[in-house]
């Protein structure tokens, strides 16, 4: 039996979710850096997980046959959220418009920490399924050396 597709598809699942902790870091990390008016500055970004297979009907009856070499894990994308920058009215603030608002990156912190949380849970989970299929190999091979 070969366990390396097990392995592999847990080791990918785990690095998804280990670039989405990162991701939602540097969000946070930067959520009160200032952005300027002309638009540069921290632009908040996000992981976009996707299968790396696809699945392709077989039949009319709505079955389905994995598509691609084999089975794959998740690949992730890093792309910018999109939300819009955010502005505080601090009209003492160095970089203050004229109006006296400042610019901020478009994070929204409660929502980068709930990433997070589910990022470590899912990595978690993953990690599990590594330790399961390391346990059934082992198995296998006792199994194997008592005959």
């Amino acid at each position: 039996m070969n366990y390396a597709q097990s392995f592999a598809i847990s080791a990918t699942g785990m690095d998804v979710e280990r670039l989405r902790v990162e991701v939602a870091a540097l969000n946070l990390a930067n959520a009160n850096t200032v952005s300027f008016a002309d638009g540069r500055g921290f632009q908040p970004l996000r992981v976009v997980a996707q299968s790396a297979v696809g699945l392709q009907p077989m039949d009319g009856n709505g079955f389905a046959s994995l598509v691609g070499q084999g089975l794959a894990g998740p690949t992730a994308v890093v792309e910018p959220n999109g939300r819009p920058a955010r502005t505080v009215l601090d009209p003492g603030h160095p970089q203050a418009d004229a109006q006296g608002y400042v610019s901020y990156p478009g994070v929204d912190t409660a929502t980068e920490m709930m990433t997070m949380l589910g990022a470590s849970r899912a990595y978690e989970a993953n990690v599990a399924a590594m330790n399961i299929t390391r346990s059934m190999a082992t198995k296998a091979l006792e199994i194997g050396g008592n005959s």
